[in-house]
């Protein structure tokens, strides 16, 4: 269903998915920009549905329409019902268009779980999973081993004693799709200041779908009286803990002694 049309965007409301599309055509400022999402709004508060941002064909980077976004869009949306937003964008984008996407997503990750995908079938396929989250510290071996072994670390040749490491761990949040494992985080903490996250893991075939990033979050409240939260990220993990909230010290290296290959 159609709900409103420009020259620079299209607003419809998906029946038989229950999303609200907002179809950018090309780049738009001020007013060109700021009438089209006020439709979205206004059709997500009849709707009070999930919304998708078509952004392959340009999309806003004024500061002023930036501020308003954040200051007055974003909250709205809070209050209609949404959960869930996806960005629709090209495999390959400029770095210019790269950071303009980081940046709003961090902030509709304060509202929303926010997910990036190439194609309106996979926000049809996403929408469709119904990913749950657990607090518990008990695991089959067969789970350890074929989540551990999904990412190809080394830990998962050992199941008998992750299953052991899960029942120590001070927490433990787990991501299910059905009965499937999909993800976990496990952190330890001396009890009142520090705590250290130790694994965080996603299946590869559910990246994209923000559940490291609830994972993350999930920790982060629960410590969030702790004065410190560490991790070791790997080089090519930097990015992804650097949007969660981390920063990388400058004055400090992890150092080991393993018996692991990965």
């Amino acid at each position: 269903m159609r709900y409103y049309t420009s020259e620079y965007a299209d607003v419809d409301f998906l029946e038989n998915d229950e999303l609200v599309l907002l179809t950018w055509k090309k780049e738009a400022h001020l007013m060109n920009y700021r009438q089209p999402t006020e439709a979205a709004l206004e059709l997500l508060r009849k709707q009070k549905s999930d919304f998708v941002i078509d952004a392959r064909n340009g999309f806003e980077d004024e500061k002023a329409d930036v501020q308003w976004g954040f200051a007055y869009l974003l909250p709205q949306m809070s209050k209609t019902g949404c959960k869930n937003v996806w960005f629709i964008m090209n495999s390959q984008n400029g770095e210019d268009i790269e950071n303009e996407m980081n940046m709003w997503e961090a902030e509709f990750s304060k509202y929303f779980t926010v997910r990036r995908v190439d194609s309106l079938d996979k926000v049809r396929e996403q929408s469709s999973m119904d990913i749950i989250y657990k607090d518990i510290h008990e695991f089959t071996t067969e789970q350890l081993r074929r989540l551990f072994l999904s990412l190809e670390w080394s830990s998962g040749h050992f199941p008998d004693k992750l299953k052991v490491a899960m029942e120590n761990f001070s927490t433990v949040y787990s991501a299910w799709d059905g009965e499937k494992l999909i993800g976990m985080i496990c952190a330890m903490d001396d009890g009142i200041m520090n705590a250290y996250v130790h694994y965080l893991l996603v299946d590869p075939e559910y990246h994209g779908l923000t559940v490291g990033r609830t994972l993350v979050d999930m920790v982060k409240e629960h410590y969030s009286d702790y004065l410190r939260i560490a991790v070791i990220a790997y080089n090519d993990e930097l990015k992804f803990y650097g949007n969660c909230g981390f920063r990388k010290a400058d004055d400090a290296s992890p150092m080991f002694i393993t018996s692991l290959w990965t």
